[in-house]
């Protein structure tokens, strides 16, 4: 039997060099013992080659691969940048994750993955590094007299491109400064290993040098060091740390992640590699600049002691929780995320083989999540600006102040259950509602489903609810609804995952051609109304009404599509179904249509195309994946040529002549068709 062949749009596959992808496991684990804040936990490499946004409930939402990463880092525009190893530069994501531009040090520096991350204003802040000769025999014996000292480079720039700073470490900082750990006498030296730059709420900027065991701060407008901050084993600082002794070792070693707090400390994670018995930490300081003295304010430890000799990041999350990341700490711990007080809200954990990421990030990029504290009875609506999650608190009662966290999610729950029928059709939308403490209050959810549902009635519309979230079945939620509203209302207010759903299925229904029409082209329109929900739509034709063997199979988004290169004086059947992942629905009726004789050549044979189309004698099949195939059949439907797409083409030269049916079958299951002659 002859195949048909569709004239559908195609697009060229995109580049690999980006793409998302939809990710439900993952290994890692994560425990919400506690109110975590809002946002996906960010983790390069989840992956060699890719990046990972991880959920509360340790399934990996959104996996990017991206060639080989690092350095994933929240803009504060809703987007993300990392540091991609083929490109050596870092790439930009808007807040849709659609990659939209690259930067790095300018020439002659290479840019440094260590830091790089787009600030307000639009400006980037990237490190780099520069190699420069210099003759350690003149400062330590044994010195190489053309040792090449490695220093780094800071540039800033606007979002022009321009550069609005530069610093070059060499010019400030020499290498008898560098830790005894580093040796001094090869031939390459990393004499101050920068590893994080922030600007301070002075404008001016705090940079964390690694392998001299400093924080020092830079004036922006003159490049001098204002001062330096460092622990027992560096040779220089200009502050006495006090309150922070352990085993005659004062304050911290190899340091990564600093910043300033909002409650004005100096912040960091402290890898502590010089310690006598080695030990990681994130500990704040507070910092009298007038005296020149770091007084310990905080820190935090697992009670199993980490060590993590590299890597390693601290982030204060905007709802004043501290996530920290364990860096190469070998025992599988890869984040935590605490409060002031050293409560555990969230915990990260790995499978072997471990997942070591640089550093780990929290960002509400992909969703929307607010935190509030609830201290007195009223309203609460859990919006940030034009970011809201469609949710509202009516608190009623407080016998102790707590925090509430809403987050909404714009893809169905996972490991979906049931105690009751499975409905028709489930929303991609979910929430999930936490408290710090759930018996502290007296409360209502409100929950505005009015953007959700489109033209659904509410009455068609169930709410359910499960208590953990990702876990245990789902019950319907015994909610009532706002009158002339779509806001359903719990009361008391029910902690854990809510999501949305209808058992009322609008399926597919055909449109044209009309059933057992005549059709006097040799293409035919094929159309069939929209349904409720769907993801795409699967069409099936064939020359038998029983569908024994097929013609056409298909998928498409749209509702309706063009099959061409129909043969003359033969009936045709079809039907559709809908696809709602992850499964199809039931077939519509069937319809037929009839093609009447040939007595003329159509337009579309030989189209001038981008993906198919005659070069001489050799057919081209362009734009595809190579594994994909390309099918060429005569009019009584023999195979005349099979073969894998491939640049030399298929030779239509010992082909029979005459009206040809060319079919290429992508791996995804798209189908490209096109009719041509061989003259």
């Amino acid at each position: 039997m002859a195949t048909l062949a569709l004239l559908i749009s195609f697009a060229c596959p995109q580049d690999d060099s980006l793409r998302l992808i939809y990710a439900p496991n993952s290994r890692v684990h994560v425990a919400t013992p506690g109110a975590p804040s809002p946002g996906y936990f960010l983790i390069s490499s989840i992956d060699p080659d890719s990046i990972g946004f991880i959920d509360n409930a340790g399934v990996l939402v959104h996996a990017i691969q991206t060639g080989p990463t690092t350095n994933l880092e929240p803009t504060p525009y809703g987007g993300v940048t990392y540091f991609n190893g083929n490109l050596q530069k870092y790439v930009l994501l808007d807040d849709r994750l659609n990659p939209i531009d690259t930067f790095g040090t300018h020439a002659p520096y290479k840019t440094d993955f260590h830091e790089g991350y787009q600030e307000r204003g639009r400006r980037f802040i990237v490190i780099g590094t520069e190699d420069r000769q210099k003759d350690m025999s003149m400062e330590i014996p044994g010195g190489d007299p053309y040792a090449i000292l490695i220093g780094a480079v800071i540039q800033e720039f606007d979002r022009y491109g321009r550069k609005t700073f530069e610093w070059k470490s060499i010019d400030h900082i020499g290498s008898n400064e560098s830790t005894d750990d580093v040796d001094v006498r090869n031939k390459r030296i990393d004499y101050i290993h920068v590893n994080s730059v922030v600007e301070d709420v002075d404008d001016n900027f705090l940079v964390s040098c690694r392998n001299t065991d400093q924080v020092i701060k830079i004036n922006r407008k003159t490049g001098a060091i204002m001062w330096r901050l460092g622990g027992k084993a560096a040779k220089r600082s200009d502050f006495t740390i006090i309150g922070d002794d352990v085993n005659g070792f004062s304050g911290f070693s190899h340091q990564h992640s600093v910043f300033r707090a909002r409650n004005g400390d100096i912040m960091m994670f402290d890898n502590g590699n010089l310690r006598p018995y080695p030990f990681s930490r994130a500990v704040s300081y507070k910092l009298d600049e007038k005296k020149m003295i770091a007084t310990k304010q905080w820190e935090f430890q697992p009670q199993q002691k980490q060590f993590a000799p590299t890597m390693g990041s601290v982030q204060e999350l905007f709802d004043g929780n501290i996530l920290i990341g364990w860096g190469s700490t070998p025992t599988g711990l890869v984040a935590t995320e605490v409060d002031r007080s050293n409560t555990i809200h969230a915990e990260i954990r790995t499978d072997v083989p471990l997942i070591i990421p640089y550093r780990v990030r929290k960002a509400t990029a992909g969703m929307t999540g607010y935190r509030r504290t609830i201290d007195s009875a009223g309203s609460y609506n859990f919006a940030w600006y034009d970011s809201t999650t469609k949710a509202r608190v009516d608190v009623q009662q407080v016998y102790s102040p707590t925090t509430v966290v809403i987050e909404r999610h714009p893809y169905q729950p996972h490991n979906l259950l049931f105690f009751t029928d499975v409905p028709c059709l489930i929303y991609p939308t979910r929430w999930t509602v936490r408290a710090g403490d759930p018996t502290a209050i007296d409360a209502s959810l409100r929950l505005d489903v009015s953007r959700l549902i489109g033209n659904i009635e509410m009455q068609d519309v169930e709410l359910f609810h499960r208590a953990i979230e990702g876990d245990e079945p789902f019950s319907a939620v015994d909610a009532t609804v706002l009158p002339n509203s779509n806001t359903f209302v719990i009361s008391p207010i029910r902690y854990g995952e809510y999501m949305i759903a209808t058992k009322y299925c609008q399926e597919p229904a055909l449109t044209r051609p009309m059933n057992r029409s005549d059709v006097a082209s040799r293409s035919v329109d094929l159309s069939w109304t929209t349904a409720l929900g769907a993801d795409g739509y699967e069409i099936e034709v064939s020359t038998e009404p029983d569908f024994k063997t097929t013609q056409v199979f298909m998928r498409t988004q749209l509702a309706d599509t063009v099959i061409s290169g129909l043969h003359p004086n033969t009936t045709y059947y079809w039907h559709v179904r809908v696809v709602r992942h992850p499964e199809s629905g039931p077939w519509t009726v069937t319809w037929s249509f009839e093609t009447e004789s040939l007595t003329s050549v159509d337009e579309d044979i030989n189209p001038l195309s981008e993906t198919v189309f005659l070069d001489g004698s050799i057919l081209r099949c362009r734009g595809f994946r190579p594994e994909s195939t390309v099918r060429v059949t005569d009019i009584l439907g023999r195979v005349s040529a099979e073969t894998n797409v491939n640049n030399n083409g298929v030779d239509l030269s010992e082909i029979s002549r005459g009206i040809l049916f060319v079919t290429v079958h992508e791996p995804n299951g798209t189908v490209t068709c096109r009719t041509i002659i061989n003259p």
